[in-house]
Parts: C-alpha cells; structure tokens; sequence
C-alpha cells in the first residue's frame, strides 16, 4: 500500500456510521468501522474525488496508462470506494442523485482490535464516549479521508475514514437520537407535571 491523498470532505450526509466498535460484514471477515458518506452529484468536491482516485492508482503503479487500466479493472469488479448512488437508490431513495462514497478503517481480528476514525461534536470537541456520539444516519458530516489503492486482492481503490466531525442535523435515516432541546426545562422551579 502506498502513501494515500488525504482531504476533509465537507457538508455530505452520513449512512450506517460504524465508529466506535469494529463490526464484521454479514458476519464475516474482519471486524471493522467505517461509514458510507453520501455525496450529492453537484457537490463542489466531486472531482476531488476523482482526482484522488486516480492519483491513487498512479502513485501505487508510477505509471499513468497503467493507472488507467488499474482503474478501469477496480471499476469493472464493483472495487473503487466511490460508486452510482442511483444504483442503490432501491434500498435507500435519499441515495437518488449522488455519489456513495465507503470509506472504512484498518479491520482486526476482534471488535476491540478494529482501527476507529476519531469523532468530534460540532464544536470540535473529541467524542469518546459512544453514548455521547451526535452522528446518526441522515445528518450531515465533514470526514477526513484518505484515499489509496490496493492490489493484495485484485485491483482496489478504497477510502480509509481517518475523522468524522458533525455538522448539522438531517433527516434521520431511521430514528434520530434525542437531543437536549427535544425535551423543556424541568429544574426546580419548572413545572416538570406539564405535558404539551
């Protein structure tokens, strides 16, 4: 694996946010955590993106035509970290439109074991305490990642998740976690008896 392009990615809604304690796909492979950043396909970092991609494929090969083709092949097998959102607009209508990027971290062989991205609260505080963590499906999310490519298993161009920081709110994807203005004043001298 070579040095991979590493850049912040702004304003992008998060899915399945996996931060804190490494996961297995379908129950197999390495533990892992990771999250899938949706990008809409007018956003001013799409061919950022691309670019990274392919700058990834040359400095791994030192060759620009056979980057090319390292890519094209990634490509034909499903293997590059950025794909069609309107491909997976089925299973989720909030990917129609956009651009899925995957990005994960380094995998063990244990949930404790997985690598995880640091987490930070809008006001750029560090979050270590998952039952603290602000990021749900639906909000939005600025991350650091870092893209590289592969060829231990076949030509690959992947995204490692390095940081995650919330940004705003979003329509949840599912159920939202309750935050503090969710609920009235209830100390003394509030009327905690009054429901509204």
């Amino acid at each position: 694996m070579t040095t991979p392009t590493r850049f912040r990615l702004d304003n992008v809604r998060v899915d399945w946010p996996n931060l804190f304690k490494g996961e297995q796909f379908q129950g197999t492979g390495s533990y892992r955590c990771g999250a899938t950043l949706i990008v809409p396909g007018d956003h001013p970092q799409l061919p950022q993106i691309n670019a990274a991609i392919e700058e990834a494929a040359k400095a791994k090969l030192k060759d620009a035509t056979k980057a090319a083709l390292f890519i094209k092949s990634a490509r034909a097998k499903g293997k590059v970290c950025l794909s069609d959102g309107d491909l997976k607009a089925a299973k989720n209508p909030h990917y129609e439109g956009t651009w899925v990027l995957s990005a994960n971290c380094k995998g063990g062989d244990t949930e404790a074991e997985a690598e995880k991205p640091t987490v930070y609260d809008q006001f750029r505080n560090q979050v270590t305490d998952p039952a603290k963590n602000p990021i749900y499906r639906g909000c939005y999310v600025n991350a650091l990642v870092e893209i590289y490519a592969d060829n231990r298993y076949g030509e690959q161009i992947n995204a490692k998740l390095v940081g995650i920081q919330f940004r705003k709110d979003g329509d949840a994807f599912g159920s939202a976690p309750a935050r503090a203005d969710d609920f009235d004043d209830v100390a003394e001298g509030a009327d905690a008896d009054a429901f509204v």
